[in-house]
C-alpha cells in the first residue's frame, strides 16, 4: 500500500514538529484589502503606506495596523473639520418662514412700506 499524505518531518530527537509557518506579514494589494474588509481601489485611495520590491507593492500588516488605528482616532467626517462653516457668511440665521430672504439694499425699506 502506498501512502498519498507526507509524513511529517523529524528533529532531531526524533519527535515529529510540525510547527504552523507564522502569517505572511507582507501582503499584496488584494490581500492588504481583504485583511482591512475594504476594496482595492478604497485601499489606493486611503493612501496606506507599502513598500515596492520590484514592481510588486507589498503592504506590511504592521503599518496597516498602524494606519486603522489612526484612522479610528481620526473622527467620523473628515469633511467637518475641513469644510467649517461661517456663521457671517450664512447670514448668521434661518429665516423662520423657511423660504428665502431678500438680498438687496432696499428690502427693508419695502418690508417697512408693506407693514
Amino acid at each position: 500500500m502506498s501512502s498519498t499524505t507526507a509524513k511529517p518531518q523529524r528533529g532531531n530527537d526524533g519527535q515529529g514538529c510540525a510547527l504552523p509557518l507564522p502569517p505572511a506579514r507582507g501582503l499584496s494589494r488584494e490581500q492588504a484589502a481583504a485583511y482591512l474588509g475594504i476594496g482595492i481601489t478604497l485601499l489606493a485611495e486611503q493612501g496606506c503606506l507599502f513598500v515596492q520590491i520590484g514592481r510588486r507593492c507589498v503592504y506590511d500588516r504592521v503599518d496597516l495596523d498602524a494606519w486603522l488605528d489612526e484612522y479610528k482616532h481620526r473622527g467620523r467626517a473628515r469633511k467637518e473639520t475641513l469644510w467649517p462653516v461661517k456663521a457671517d457668511s450664512t447670514g448668521g440665521g434661518i429665516p423662520a418662514s423657511g423660504g428665502s430672504m431678500w438680498y438687496y439694499r432696499t428690502a427693508d425699506a419695502y418690508a417697512k412700506a408693506l407693514d
